[in-house]
Parts: C-alpha cells; sequence; structure tokens
C-alpha cells in the first residue's frame, strides 16, 4: 500500500511539472525578464612616470606566478617614407629577430626557450609594440632580455635579408584569396592608394630598404619618454618599478615629439569599381564610405545603429540579404571607428556572380531605411541588451583593463572612456539612431567594390553607373641592364666562345639533345633543413620536366614549348604565369643549355669589369636572351670554368629575389664540364643545396615524358 502511494505521489508530480513545463515552454520570448547585470569592480591601476619619462600601468595579480608586459611605441608605418613602403614592419621584425649587440637573436631564442618565457616586438600602422612573458622566478632575465633588445638592436645584415624575403613573399601571394583582395582595395578606394592608412609595399619598396634606414627608424622613435608599457602579474608594485627603472635606467630622454598622424582627406561621392578574377564564380561585394572617430559625441548612438544594420544573426542585413532573399551565407555592416582617425563604414556579402546587382541594391536598400525611419522598440532593446552583454567580456584579463588603460592615454582618451560608453549606450534612443543614421549613412554616396568574373554578373555592372575597373597586377622591379658598347659586346662574344672552349667545345655542347640527372637536395628553411630528391629531364630547346619528392609527398612541373602544369598528389593544374615563366628562364641558368645555344643571333653577351668574388678572380658576362630574363655568368678569369650565376628570380617563398647559383665539384661529363654541386642563395640568405648523383646526355627520351599525367 505505501508503495502504490509513492508511486500515486510520483505519478502526479510529474503531470503537475509537465503542466508546468507546458505553460513555460508557451511563454514568448518578448516576455521573458532579466535582473540588470551587476556592475563591474574595476581594480586600480598605479600609474608611474620614470625619471627617463617612461610611463608605467601596473596592476598586481597574484593567481598565478606569471608576470607579463606590454609596451606600446610611438610612431608607425604611416611615418615610413612612401617609396619604402615595409620599412617599419622590417625594423619591427628584425629588432627581434636580430638580437642585440652583446646577443644574438638565436641565443635570445635559447635561452628563452629554456626557462618558457619569450619577448617579440613589432611595428604597427599607428605604433610600435614590444612584449614580455616569463614566470615570476625569470623576471630579471626576461627583463634584461626585453630592455636590450628595445636600446640596443644589431639589425644583422642576414636577419634583414630574411624579413625581406618574407615581405617578398607575401606581396606574392596577396592576389590569392578574393576576399582579402576586396578589403584591401577597398581600403585604397576610401583613403586613397598612397595614403598611409591604406597603402601596402611593391617589391621595389622592400628592395630599396636598407640597413642604414632600419637604424635611422629605430633611433627616431624609439626612446623612454617615447614608451608606454604595462605590466600586470605576481610582484609587488614597488619592486616591479625599482626593476625596470634598472633595466632601463641607461635609455636616456629626448627632447622629441612623434610627428602628428596625417589627416584623412576624403570627398563623398559615388563610383562602381570592378575587379576582374575570372577563376571564381562567385562575387565579392563590398561597398560604403568614410566612417567616424570614437571621440565623435554621436560614437554612442553610432553603435546601436550598427548593430542594427549589421551586427550579427539579428541585423537587419542578415535578415533582408540572407534569411529572407537568399543571396548570401555571410553578410556584414560595419560602421567604422577608430582612435586618432576615422573608420571605414562598409557593407557587404559573397554571392553568386549572377545575384551580385541583386544583392548590391538589397543593402543600399537596407542603408535608406536606416536613414529614413525609426527602428522598432525591439530592434533597440536587443542592439543595446547584446552590446551591453558582451560588455563583460572587456574585463576578462588583468592584461585586457590595464592595456586598454595604456591605449585610452596613447590616443588621449579619458581613462574611464569604456565606463562611459556603456553608460551612454544605456540612454540610446529610437530618435538618436535616426538622427546618427541620417547624419552618418550617405546611401547615395556609396563607393562599390566587387571583385568576380564580369561574363557571370548579369545584369552587368553597368546597370549601377560607370564602370571603373582596377588593375591590382603586382609590379614587377624593372631589370638594370648596364650600358653596351661595341667593345664591351666584343669581348663579352669572346670570353663566352673562350669559356665554351675550356668546358668542352662547341661540337659537344651542340650535339647535346637530351639531359636526364638525379640528386638530392636540401632546402634550408627557418624552420630548419629538408632534405629531399630532384630529378630532371630536358629535351632541347624547350622540354623540361622536373620533380622533387619531400618526405610529405611529391611535387612535379612540366613546361613544354610555352604551356606549364604543376602535377601535385591531388591532381594537375596549369601552373601560375609567374612560374612559368619562371621556368622558362630556367633553361638559360643550365650552363650547358647556355653554351649550347650561345650562337643564336638575337642573344646579347656583354664583358663586364673583373671582379674578385669569394677569393676568385673572375671574368663577368651580362647574358640577355631575347625571350628571357637576363643573367650575369662569373667565370674563373684563369680556367673560364664557371664559378656563379646571379640573376632576378623567384625565391624560394615565391617573391622575387636576388638569387645567386654557386658551382663547385666539376666533373667529365661526355667531354663537357659539368659543376655536380651548386649552392642557391637569396640575397646573403642560403636557400638550397643540390648535389648531382646522376647524369646522362642524349639518352632516349619518350615525349610522354613533358605531358601532364592525367587520370
Amino acid at each position: 500500500m505505501k508503495i502504490k502511494k509513492h508511486v500515486l505521489f510520483a505519478f502526479t508530480l510529474l503531470l503537475t511539472l509537465v503542466f508546468i513545463s507546458t505553460g513555460i515552454a508557451q511563454k514568448s520570448y518578448k516576455e521573458l525578464s532579466y535582473p540588470k547585470l551587476n556592475d563591474i569592480q574595476i581594480p586600480e591601476i598605479e600609474r608611474i612616470v620614470l625619471p627617463n619619462g617612461m610611463i608605467l600601468f601596473l596592476l598586481e595579480d597574484h593567481e598565478l606566478p606569471l608576470i607579463n608586459l606590454s609596451a606600446r611605441i610611438g610612431g608607425g608605418s604611416v611615418f615610413e617614407p612612401p617609396e619604402k613602403i615595409g620599412l617599419a614592419e622590417i625594423t619591427g621584425t628584425v629588432m627581434r629577430t636580430g638580437g642585440s649587440a652583446t646577443m644574438s637573436g638565436e641565443k635570445m631564442d635559447e635561452i628563452l626557450e629554456t626557462i618558457a618565457a619569450s619577448v617579440e616586438t613589432g611595428i604597427g600602422r599607428q605604433s610600435g609594440s614590444a612584449s614580455m612573458s616569463t614566470l615570476k622566478e625569470h623576471l630579471d632575465q626576461g627583463l634584461s632580455i626585453l630592455a636590450d633588445v628595445l636600446m640596443n638592436p644589431a639589425f644583422p645584415q642576414d636577419k634583414i635579408d630574411l624579413a625581406k624575403v618574407e615581405a617578398r613573399s607575401l606581396i606574392s601571394r596577396r592576389n590569392d584569396e578574393p576576399r582579402e583582395i576586396s578589403g584591401r582595395e577597398f581600403q585604397k578606394m576610401i583613403y586613397g592608394g598612397d595614403s598611409p592608412y591604406a597603402r601596402h609595399s611593391e617589391y621595389a619598396a622592400i628592395d630599396a630598404i636598407t640597413r642604414d634606414d632600419l637604424i635611422e627608424f629605430h633611433q627616431t622613435f624609439f626612446y623612454p619618454n617615447n614608451v608606454m608599457m604595462s605590466v600586470w602579474g605576481d610582484f609587488d608594485t614597488k619592486e616591479m618599478i625599482e626593476k625596470i627603472d634598472t633595466a632601463f635606467g641607461g635609455w636616456k630622454r629626448r627632447d622629441s615629439e612623434v610627428p602628428v598622424l596625417p589627416a584623412v582627406d576624403y570627398q563623398f561621392d559615388s563610383s562602381v569599381n570592378l575587379i576582374k578574377k575570372e577563376d571564381i564564380h562567385q562575387a565579392y561585394i563590398e561597398m560604403g564610405h568614410l566612417g567616424g572617430k570614437r571621440d565623435d559625441p554621436d560614437y554612442f548612438a553610432l553603435i546601436v545603429m550598427n548593430q542594427i544594420l549589421g551586427g550579427g544573426f539579428t541585423s537587419r542585413m542578415v535578415k533582408t540579404v540572407r534569411t529572407q532573399m537568399g543571396l548570401a551565407y555571410s553578410t556584414w555592416g560595419v560602421y567604422g571607428t577608430d582612435y586618432a582617425v576615422p573608420g571605414a563604414f562598409s557593407v557587404g556579402c559573397q554571392t553568386k556572380a549572377e545575384s551580385a546587382i541583386d544583392a548590391i541594391l538589397a543593402m543600399k536598400c537596407e542603408i535608406e531605411k536606416m536613414t529614413q525611419a525609426s527602428v522598432t522598440d525591439e530592434e533597440l532593446a536587443l542592439a543595446k541588451e547584446q552590446y551591453l552583454n558582451s560588455y563583460v567580456f572587456h574585463f576578462d584579463t588583468k592584461g585586457e583593463i590595464v592595456n586598454r588603460l595604456m591605449t585610452f592615454e596613447y590616443f588621449g582618451y579619458p581613462k574611464d572612456f569604456l565606463q562611459k560608453t556603456k553608460e551612454s549606450v544605456e540612454k540610446v534612443t529610437k530618435e538618436d539612431v535616426l538622427r546618427v543614421a541620417k547624419a552618418h549613412l550617405h546611401p547615395d554616396k556609396l563607393r562599390i567594390l566587387v571583385v568576380g568574373n564580369p561574363e557571370k554578373i548579369d545584369p552587368p555592372l553597368s546597370t549601377l553607373g560607370e564602370v571603373n575597373e582596377i588593375d591590382i597586377t603586382i609590379p614587377v622591379p624593372e631589370e638594370e641592364k648596364p650600358e653596351a658598347t661595341r667593345e664591351t659586346l666584343a669581348q663579352g662574344k669572346t670570353i663566352l666562345e673562350r669559356a665554351i672552349a675550356a668546358c668542352g667545345g662547341n661540337e659537344n655542347f651542340q650535339s647535346m639533345k637530351t639531359m636526364h640527372i638525379k640528386g638530392d637536395m636540401t632546402l634550408i628553411t627557418p624552420q630548419g633543413d629538408l632534405a629531399a630528391k630532384m630529378e630532371a629531364s630536358i629535351a632541347m630547346p624547350n622540354q623540361m620536366r622536373q620533380s622533387i619528392t619531400l618526405p610529405m609527398g611529391s611535387m612535379t612541373q612540366i613546361y613544354n614549348d610555352g604551356q606549364a602544369w604543376i602535377v601535385m598528389p591531388n591532381g594537375v593544374n596549369p601552373l601560375p604565369d609567374a612560374l612559368k615563366e619562371e621556368l622558362k628562364n630556367r633553361f638559360w641558368r643550365m650552363t650547358g643549355y647556355l653554351f649550347a645555344h650561345a650562337d643564336q643571333d638575337d642573344l646579347t653577351v656583354q664583358a663586364l669589369e673583373r671582379k674578385t668574388v669569394d677569393g676568385q678572380e673572375c671574368e663577368i658576362l651580362h647574358i640577355t636572351p631575347a625571350d628571357a630574363k637576363s643573367l650575369k655568368l662569373y667565370l674563373h678569369a684563369e680556367t673560364l670554368l664557371p664559378v656563379k650565376i646571379a640573376y632576378v628570380g623567384l625565391g624560394m617563398q615565391g617573391g622575387p629575389g636576388d638569387m645567386e647559383e654557386w658551382f663547385s665539384d666539376i666533373r667529365d661529363v661526355n667531354g663537357m664540364k659539368t659543376p655536380f654541386k651548386t649552392v642557391i642563395f637569396e640575397g646573403s640568405i642560403k636557400a638550397a643545396e643540390i648535389v648531382i648523383t646522376e647524369m646522362a646526355i642524349n639518352p632516349d627520351m619518350d615525349p610522354a615524358v613533358f605531358q601532364p599525367e592525367t587520370k
């Protein structure tokens, strides 16, 4: 009986819970209410100015035995010369990788790795940066290295060359991704292609940067009264101030001022712009105009307006363009604001090319609506709630808190700016949103950018107005060719003929029709040496197949009379134009091929002044084929055997660089002297080493070797 009562009670309770939960489930989300968020208690941060002018912001946090430091240095890439764009970034990189006058970058890496610490430096658009993270017990060592890097960078040439190689590599790949193209070119449309807030580097600018430029840039901006430093972690504030003062005590203050940031010159107007990219099916759209600054009194209402227009899944952009019209998976709208200069207002999406015009008109319509009528009570409440609910994440860590205070002071904002922003957003009304939308949005003056294939955009972009096509071709530096005279041309021809005779004779080289080579290759990378096997087949005059086998797989490049392919484990693809051109130039960089084709009427050979290279006196020939880039051939002055070649070609990371190939271990093969070892340098950086293990001259060769294999 007792059991039955318990069962009956449980059954009754279950029915009651089901009834209650059903009632709750039927309640509208609009009727739910939440208590006001608790006030956030912001810890007190101590601000100190050292005798040398360095400003410190300190916040103790004894939860873990860790200490972190972040520095902000007045300056930035906005102040680099326009003909040397990239100088600031390279300076910031090599300050750390190059080490100091007393300790190499590699030694710093070794010490920091041993104590599980890090020290980093960099220079961005409007400021430089430095950071240190270490266990409390290793603070003195970490702080000493940081101070050494900031005060006494060595800027060794090999690290500068490596940074320039990496910069060229980034330039070479900047047009790979459509989204990156649209973002970069939209910034140039807003600020101007030559503006320090949008410009980007080119190969010629990187080539022009010298070690003296890095030294001067560092000396101009790195001095203690131009540095702010935030420190947080497990320390005693008084003791930390003393340690930093001691570490940077030898750094003398300077009576200098950082130049004022350049002004932004902008006229509101409309335009339609196209970047033709025929290998994609989507259209990448970005449109907008200049935005604002955070010290604008309208900033707080603009936060709410932006949230309603394009901020997340509840925004009008998403509801209309994605949900209702189904034109795009991703769409956005951002009224950009910055501390010191205006940001950019942009809306955009990625859609199929055939829908580009519909998407543009739909986004423009939503911008117009923001300026024509008040938002709803629900939109206002939700936008404010989303911002205010995210407010707490500004206080996730002690580092966020202290670094934000440093940022506010750097740009001249009050230290309670974030708290004032929260309070002001809470007070924003529907009338405020409409007022700032009318004042700051210009739907009739939008600059529109589309990246895509114009053949697939239907109706065409011209339905929106005259289309301006933007050329994003990456300019390659022009070759510097020495002025030729009748005398230097005659000397060049004579020296080349003597070299051919010394290496085996004209008859031997001209009888060479095919060649097969196998060898071992070592690729020199920042992460360490990488061993590979290489194999190459050449058929005169214009067929080549070369393969590299690495531990992770193989890659084959094929050139056949103007056509070129790359064969990877995942399939066959046409070789990009830059790589195809490089393969064509590769023929002339083989001494055997060069000697075999030296009798061509359109081959220009010019003698340059003799020089001593690596202890060897050399004859130098500047050689220019009719259909390929020029090169310099260095010949031993006595034996006339090849010592090296020098040329401008694609480096190991994809960008053009000053390449050199040094030859050694010269052996006789079928009566022709051939180098069996080649060491390749990019600038002063050793990039690869090739050792030939097998070489066959005039083997039978199947023509199918020079066609891509298809499955």
